[in-house]
């Protein structure tokens, strides 16, 4: 056999191990499913939350976008203050989250 045969079977052997790994160890399907339906509202509520996040740095930024001398620079401190305090907060549920 070439050494390319070779290599491309032990490639295949390899790829196919690698799938079984990489199935439900639990071998419990049902049991992943039903925690991801009850896991749904929370991922759903921090997308709402992300989106009116998101409108409050667009409205800080059409503000710093139109504003001129020092009225900019206040502007810009603002978006910068509210993308630090967003970014503490998602720390901190990320952080309630994991020690759970």
């Amino acid at each position: 056999m070439k050494p390319t045969a070779i290599l491309g079977v032990v490639i295949g052997v390899a790829l196919q191990g690698a799938m079984l790994f990489a199935q439900n160890p639990s071998g419990n399907p049902g049991k992943d499913q039903q925690k991801h339906r009850e896991m749904m509202p929370m991922h759903e509520k921090m997308i709402e939350e992300q989106k009116a996040q998101d409108a409050e740095i667009d409205k800080l930024l059409a503000t710093m976008n139109t504003a001129t001398g020092e009225q900019r620079i206040d502007a810009i401190i603002a978006v910068l203050n509210k993308l630090v305090e967003q970014r503490k907060v998602m720390n901190a549920k990320i952080a309630a989250h994991l020690d759970r």
